[in-house]
């Protein structure tokens, strides 16, 4: 939703702004007062291309502000963040965009400067515009199919034929790797063959380098290691005195002590434990003495095993268990290479049954897209009648998606995960001509009446974006008029909507009325804009009835439009301001 629109020296606006509510939101005002100008501010701050011949005469630059509270604030935090922007911690959105008489226009998000891409992406999100001379959102033919299935209802037909879509590409993937393989299979065999025998020869073991290491060290310090040795012997255990033989002179001492004062019973018990551990560890050092420390010639073996697995692990992993891992990586891909023939028409029997399982979901999803338009057709139709286009017709044509091709039996289709066809709304305004697309229809006045159809129809189908129509009611009157703000107040239940309007019959229906006015100040013209109470909006009305002069019977009138619109609005929204 649109909360504030400030606008800056653009056009004949020298500084106004306005806020706007939920509901339908009305503008009217005299031919020129400036109404439009607001929607052109509306697209410039939401990402159309920058004027600088817009800019108010002697102003050194035009601004456009608007706040937004967006519909999905989760999924438009997330794409701040892509962008590098802060969020609000509100919630809210401020877009501003500044275009200088001269220079390049700048944008900024949330305080943060920002690219016409992001202000435009955002944009999208936040607010489709209708005007007289721009058309955006509906006017995109990828958004038709979208909308289309939507219409439809296809959720579980999209499902399955992304599912599908994947399951091809993933047998497509598998099939070519095997094909890839097979065309280098003797050379890539050969290849594994050789890290096989290279790593068997060695047949290291995890945690290898570390035991060759500690063996290194012991036979490079083999003589000082039997020094300390034997220096160790002869103070703990085989020496006269021995530490082990002290501490058992001293534990006889201590537990004839205890038996004196039994205060000393733990002491004793501790020394004679520490004279215990000193035997055992003095008998462990004799066994490691009677071991001796290796033979000297083992050092040459053992240099060379350690740089045979260094080799190993330079290749092939960073450590012994790497190394396995590559080994055991390396016999199953040739175990793959060896039966490959096999394994490449498994493949290709996989990849047509992928295939036949696309086909069979895109056929369903397309068939279910034709009924949708064969039932979207007389709606909108229907819809156009009451909005003064009694003899429009309305359709969708269909073509192939683009997007890489499958083959099926002897069919091609396109692979895509929406399908194989894409979607655009046609319309032939008048009996006799073409349908066309409808970025390709010439009248303003139509194409905003097209499009406030579409939304009636498709009401629930889309984002809950902003609508904003600049003369939906251009060239209808009487009882069209009517209709056209009966389903302008529709489509605001859902969403807020903006229209300019200069028909009594369409202002009747708004929830919160503006009325737009030029006057002149300082030899400047100046532009305001006006939220109108009810009894102000009785006026304006009549006004709009009966021109400049307001009579008796023109404000009775407008009094009995106003109320005539007032029956059949959803509750809980304020209609005076």
């Amino acid at each position: 939703m649109l909360r504030t629109l400030r606008v800056r020296e653009l056009a004949i606006i020298e500084d106004l702004t306005v806020e706007f509510g939920p509901g339908l939101n009305l503008l009217t005002g005299e031919t020129g007062a400036g109404k439009s100008i607001l929607v052109d501010a509306l697209g410039l701050v939401t990402g159309d291309r920058a004027d600088s011949s817009k800019v108010r005469r002697g102003a050194s630059r035009a601004r456009v502000e608007a706040v937004f509270e967006p519909p999905d604030a989760g999924a438009l935090r997330g794409l701040l963040e892509q962008r590098g922007i802060d969020a609000d911690e509100d919630g809210l959105l401020v877009l501003r965009r500044e275009v200088p008489v001269s220079g390049a226009a700048r944008v900024f998000i949330n305080g943060s400067p920002g690219t016409v891409t992001a202000l435009r992406e955002l944009g999208e999100r936040l607010l489709e515009l209708h005007g007289q001379h721009e058309q955006h959102g509906l006017l995109s033919a990828d958004s038709h199919l979208e909308l289309l299935d939507r219409f439809g209802g296809h959720h579980d037909e999209l499902r399955g034929v992304a599912a599908a879509e994947r399951a091809v590409g993933e047998a497509r993937e598998r099939l070519e790797r095997l094909r890839e393989a097979e065309r280098e299979r003797e050379r890539r065999a050969d290849n594994l063959r050789g890290e096989l025998r290279e790593i068997d020869a060695v047949a290291p073991r995890a945690g290898e380098r570390d035991e060759l290491e500690r063996e290194r060290t012991r036979l490079r310090h083999g003589v000082e290691i039997a020094e300390l040795v034997g220096e160790a012997l002869a103070q703990l255990y085989d020496g006269d005195p021995s530490a082990a033989g002290l501490a058992a002179s001293g534990a006889r001492r201590l537990e004839r002590l205890a038996e004196l004062d039994p205060r000393l019973g733990e002491l004793a018990q501790r020394v004679r434990a520490a004279q215990l551990e000193l035997q055992e560890a003095g008998s462990a050092l004799r066994d490691y003495a009677d071991e001796g420390q290796g033979d000297p010639d083992r050092l040459e073996d053992l240099e060379s095993r350690r740089a045979a697995i260094e080799r190993l692990c330079s290749r092939y992993g960073r450590d012994e268990q790497e190394v396995l891992e590559h080994r055991a990586a390396a016999a199953a891909e040739l175990d793959e290479l060896e039966h490959l023939g096999e394994q490449v028409g498994a493949a290709e029997t996989a990849l047509a049954l992928a295939a036949e399982a696309y086909a069979g979901e895109a056929t369903r999803l397309s068939a279910a897209r034709r009924s949708a338009a064969q039932a979207l057709a007389p709606a909108v139709e229907r819809q156009l009648r009451e909005l003064a286009l009694p003899r429009a017709r309305f359709s969708v044509g269909f073509q192939a998606a683009r997007g890489p091709e499958l083959r099926h039996g002897d069919r091609a289709m396109p692979l895509t995960p929406r399908g194989v066809e894409r979607a655009e709304f046609l319309i032939a305004a008048n009996p006799g001509e073409d349908a066309r697309p409808l970025r390709k229809t010439a009248s303003g006045g139509e194409l905003s009446r097209v499009m406030l159809a579409l939304h009636v129809v498709l009401e629930d189908a889309g984002p809950g974006r902003a609508l904003v129509f600049d003369e939906v009611d251009a060239g209808v009157g009487g009882a069209t008029a009517d209709a056209v703000g009966a389903r302008l107040q529709r489509l605001a239940r859902a969403r807020q909507v903006l229209c300019v309007t200069h028909l009594p019959q369409v202002a009747a229906y708004a929830d919160r009325h503006y009325h737009v006015r030029k006057r002149v100040a300082g030899g400047r013209t100046l532009v305001d804009v006006v939220p109108l109470s009810r009894t102000e909006r009785v006026d304006e009305l009549a006004r709009m009835l009966g021109g400049r002069k307001v009579s008796a019977a023109s404000r009775k009138n407008a009094a009995e439009l106003l109320a005539g619109a007032g029956p059949g609005r959803p509750t809980g929204r304020t209609a005076e301001h």
